[in-house]
């Protein structure tokens, strides 16, 4: 039997064959399977990640309870065979292991995935856009008649393949076409520059008054040197990501939603997907708040305590002020090593997920044993993962990938078109791909 194995014999079939039933033959195996993300996380990231998972781990742990709704019997198994903890403040400060806990521990693959991808949300320190006619309100970025748009953000990512995508609503629409972005590395004497505008015509491509994921293009990101791939602290390369406005002509007509750093993926590598719709234009359907406070917590703690760049000349004290408050660092402060993982996220301000503690009592009344900051989390997970948008619009860049695609999972087109079709969990769709509408609504989840 496999199971009477050596456990190292184990976890090597696992890592060798990680897409095979082994891993749901038991929850011994799915255990395994589990803990594989770990040891893949600190391979992938250097052993640096950690001390920045546990800093960030209060946002980390709100992240992922909001998932339960969707992953809760998976979740209570390793938590149960490992007997995890449920994380509160008193044993948060006595435990040694402080990611022993529920929500961190029987999580790592979507940890991985958060730690992979990344998705920028809309920050007002991010954007220069002229004012007041323009803003950046209830989480998204108002496009309003300007000649200036501009955005700059700091992030780290490991070496590998990557796609950057952008998601946004059209009203009518002026001006995107001459929009470039820029993702560049490597330090400011010789840096790696890469290059990505939008289609000329993209005002004509995208539908109106619908949320639209589009992709930009990809790029690469090598090892810097030798050197850097022996150091086990940390592995990730600091990358800059620029937006600003090529051209001398007025933008207006649209919203920023965020902007998405992510795995290739079946449906836009393997299936040269362009962009994909959705019926409806209401933030709060695709920026998950509780994501948004996470990953604003991880830029400032990988960056050493700014809002985006580690080593700039002054930092801002809060992310989330409008009014900046700066401190001049130390001349010899520039080695990213000084400053990668020292932030203190406590200094941040976070986002309330604006369901009502009223509205999250009344829609878990059935739990009664959880308090109210529980409800009110597992309300805005019901809200968010399982609303009624699970219809998708896809369009593709040749008639012969769309063609592959029905194929395979059959034609998107007749449920698009069908208002019987409401969306999640619908048994009845004519395309099987995403049946419950669930993996544009979270990072992608890579195998090992």
């Amino acid at each position: 039997m496999i199971g009477d194995l050596p456990i190292e014999i184990q976890l090597k079939l696992l890592s060798l064959a990680p897409r095979s039933s082994l891993k749901s033959v038991n929850s011994h195996f799915y255990v395994l399977y589990n803990d594989l993300y770990y040891q893949k996380i600190v391979q992938v990231f250097g052993e640096s990640i950690i001390n920045v998972l546990i800093k960030t781990s209060p946002w980390l742990i709100t992240y992922m309870k909001s998932l339960d709704v969707i992953r809760s019997h998976l979740r209570n198994l390793i938590a149960s065979k490992l007997k995890l903890p449920i994380p509160n403040d008193k044993n948060n400060a006595t435990t040694e292991n402080v990611l022993h806990f529920q929500y961190l521990a029987d999580s790592w693959k979507y940890i991985y995935s958060l730690l992979k991808n990344k998705r920028l949300f809309a920050e007002y320190s991010d954007y220069k856009i002229d004012e007041p006619t323009n803003y950046v309100f209830n989480h998204f970025v108002e496009i309003n008649r300007t000649y200036l748009l501009s955005y700059s953000k700091t992030l780290w990512l490991s070496p590998g393949k990557y796609n950057l995508n952008i998601g946004l609503v059209i009203k009518h629409g002026n001006g995107l076409g001459t929009t470039k972005f820029e993702v560049s590395y490597g330090g400011d004497k010789d840096p790696i520059r890469q290059s990505f505008f939008a289609p000329r015509n993209i005002n004509e491509i995208l539908p109106k008054k619908q949320f639209c994921f589009l992709k930009l293009g990809e790029f690469e990101i090598k090892p810097a040197n030798k050197t850097k791939l022996e150091n086990p602290l940390n592995k990730l390369i600091k990358v800059n990501l620029i937006m600003e406005e090529i051209g001398l002509y007025l933008k207006s007509g649209f919203r920023i939603f965020f902007i998405d750093v992510s795995q290739p993926s079946t449906l836009f590598n393997d299936y040269d997907l362009l962009y994909y719709t959705v019926k409806e234009i209401d933030y709060r359907y695709f920026i998950n708040i509780p994501l948004k406070n996470f990953y604003k917590a991880l830029n400032f703690v990988q960056n050493g305590g700014s809002e985006d760049d580690g080593d700039a000349r002054e930092r801002k004290r809060k992310l989330s002020i409008e009014v900046e408050h700066y401190e001049k660092e130390e001349e010899n402060s520039n080695n990213e090593e000084d400053y990668y993982g020292s932030g203190d996220p406590n200094e941040i301000e976070t986002y309330e997920t604006e369901l009502s503690i009223a509205e999250a009592v009344e829609s878990n009344n059935e739990a009664n044993d959880l308090d109210e900051n529980e409800k009110q989390i597992k309300a805005y997970g019901k809200f968010y993962f399982l609303n009624r948008f699970g219809k998708r619009y896809f369009k593709f860049n040749t008639v012969y990938q769309r063609r592959q695609f029905i194929n395979r999972f059959g034609d998107f087109e007749l449920d698009w078109n069908d208002e019987n079709v409401k969306g999640n969990g619908d048994k009845k769709k004519a395309c099987n791909y995403d049946l419950n509408g669930l993996k544009w609504k979270m990072p992608i989840l890579g195998e090992l």
